[in-house]
């Protein structure tokens, strides 16, 4: 599946993301798509879809909280499960 359709697809669960929204630096936790309590299982199933793991250096930054860059995060990771 793409990454992109798939982390959308589980932030639009919540609320439809506007057609305006600049989806490559939307902020998901500041904007209320997941709260702080939904983060772990946001998290988890991104993890179980693409069989990867987020260290705890990648969660604490910042930069895991804006979707274009989760996203080229996971693409990171899935490329990288591939060559091992």
């Amino acid at each position: 599946m793409d990454v992109s359709n798939f982390i959308i697809g589980l932030l639009e669960k919540k609320n439809k993301i506007d057609e305006s929204v600049d989806i490559e630096t939307l902020n998901y936790v500041e904007k209320g798509y997941v709260d702080s309590l939904g983060i772990i299982k946001f998290v988890v199933e991104i993890e179980d879809e693409f069989e990867i793991e987020f260290s705890d250096d990648e969660l604490a930054d910042p930069s895991f909280k804006i979707v274009g860059e989760l996203i080229k995060l996971v693409e990171g990771k899935i490329k990288n499960n591939e060559k091992n």
